[in-house]
Order: structure tokens, then C-alpha cells, then sequence
């Protein structure tokens, strides 16, 4: 039976030890194949990728952008420094790509966080999960999986669900290709979005408003998934033109910009 926990903390808004809050909330009871689904704005937080807007510049292209989609201009100006692509958008939205990951205003977050402030994505999600992996291992003994997780759009789907920016200890994608259904048909292009299932799973106890829970403890997963793989935000992604949904839209490359250093 697998079972969803959630862990609520405290309000966070600045900068904190966040492997030691997770060993705090959750350590001493941890098991060996457990899997500990993360919020990413919580991890962010914890690093201190909160930003005032007003202290923010912005260029003539955010600019240009904020005239066209309605989206204040110092806003803009992040989405550009946070993005690898501007797709398009909709008045108060810009639809952006950021390591292969299709994100309205590039994942930069104004909940839940102070008024005129913003979050970012964590600096690195992979060596965020990766080193409470490693945290847990040296000072409990148990090797478990963590899951940094967010929330998304699905194309012409109302509401959010869960996905994935990175995981570590955990085959996160199980590549089903060769395998035959139950009629014995041979499966050709399946995929199995193990993590981004166990974000939308999540999703269920995290909530979106004021839950206050940026951990939720998944256990009675298959023990196999646990290990020792890893994976990057890009290492889930395809490419815009190996996309269904990109390629059926007539998707073509608009305009690229740097990652901000």
C-alpha cells in the first residue's frame, strides 16, 4: 500500500538550513525506499532566490514584453534572465522554456511570498535532491529517493498538477519500449513519468494555498525504484520538434536567451 504524509513547517520567506529542517521533520523516521517529494519553491526559498521586484531593471525587451502580454515589466525582465526560450503568451502570462520545461512567466512564483516579491527556481534542483539524499544516507543509514517537485498547466486541462524538476536516488523515467501490452502488442514509444506521478500525487496533500506542507513522505512504492540514479530538469524533457503537442502547433524557434549566471 503506498501512503502519502504530508510535513507541514513553519512559514519560511528568507534563507535557511534546509537539510536540517528536513532532518528535523522527518529524519529519525525515514526508511529505506522512502521517497520524499519536495517543493521546489520551498527549496528555493531555502537558498534565498527570493527577489524584491522593485530592485529589479528592466531592459527594453522586457519592456517590449510588458507592453504586448500585460506583465509588469520587472516581472518580464526576470522571465527573460530565468528562461532559455520566450515561446509567446497571453495578456498576463508569458509562456517560456527552461531546460526543456514549458512554463508560464519561467516558473517565477509571487504566492506565497511577500508582497512585491518573487521566487525563482532553485539554483540547482539536482544538487538540492541529490544532497538530501546524501544527508539522510550519512546521518540515518537509509537510502531514499527525493522528488523536487512544482506545479503545471496541462495543455486545455483546468487546474494544476505535479511536476518534476529533478530526482535523485530513484529511477524517475521507466522507459517501457519492447514490453508488450495485454493483448500482446509491442509498446514502441512509452514512458513511464515516474516522478512527475509522484509530484501530481503529492499535489493531493501539498495544495496550492496555505497547507504550509513543502514535504510529503511517499511510501510502499516498488523498493526497485530506489537506487542510485539521478536526474536533471532536462534529463525529462524532449525536444520542442520531437513534441506532439510543439510540432502539431507549428513550434519554431522565436527567440533565445542566455541563463543568467
Amino acid at each position: 500500500m503506498i501512503t502519502l504524509s504530508p510535513l507541514k513547517t513553519e512559514r519560511k520567506s528568507a534563507s535557511f538550513d534546509l537539510l536540517d529542517l528536513v532532518d528535523r521533520l522527518v529524519g529519525r523516521n525515514l526508511r529505506s525506499g522512502d521517497i520524499l517529494v519536495a517543493s521546489s519553491k520551498f527549496i528555493a526559498i531555502s537558498e534565498g532566490r527570493v527577489l524584491s521586484l522593485s530592485s529589479v531593471v528592466p531592459t527594453a525587451y522586457a519592456e517590449e514584453l510588458s507592453s504586448r502580454f500585460n506583465v509588469p515589466p520587472q516581472l518580464c525582465e526576470l522571465i527573460i534572465r530565468e528562461s532559455d526560450e520566450i515561446i509567446g503568451g497571453v495578456i498576463g502570462f508569458i509562456l517560456a522554456s527552461k531546460d526543456g520545461l514549458l512554463s508560464p512567466n519561467a516558473g517565477i512564483d509571487r504566492s506565497n511570498i511577500e508582497p512585491g516579491k518573487a521566487v525563482l527556481y532553485p539554483r540547482n534542483p539536482l544538487e538540492s535532491a541529490s544532497a538530501i539524499v546524501d544527508a539522510m544516507e550519512f546521518r540515518h543509514g537509509v537510502r531514499i529517493g527525493v522528488v523536487v517537485s512544482d506545479s503545471r498547466l496541462m495543455p486545455t486541462r483546468r487546474g494544476t498538477t505535479g511536476v518534476a524538476l529533478a530526482a535523485a536516488g530513484l529511477e524517475a523515467v521507466l522507459d517501457l519500449r519492447g514490453k508488450e501490452d495485454l493483448f500482446g502488442n509491442i509498446l514502441r514509444v512509452t514512458s513511464q513519468a515516474i516522478a512527475d506521478d509522484l509530484c501530481s500525487a503529492a499535489q493531493l496533500v501539498m495544495g496550492e494555498s496555505d497547507e504550509a506542507t513543502p514535504f510529503v513522505l511517499v511510501r510502499g512504492v516498488n523498493g526497485s525504484l530506489v537506487g542510485r540514479a539521478k536526474y536533471s530538469a532536462s534529463s525529462f524533457s524532449v525536444r520542442a520538434d520531437q513534441c506532439v503537442y510543439m510540432r502539431s502547433l507549428g513550434y519554431s524557434v522565436k527567440r533565445t536567451f542566455p541563463r543568467a549566471s
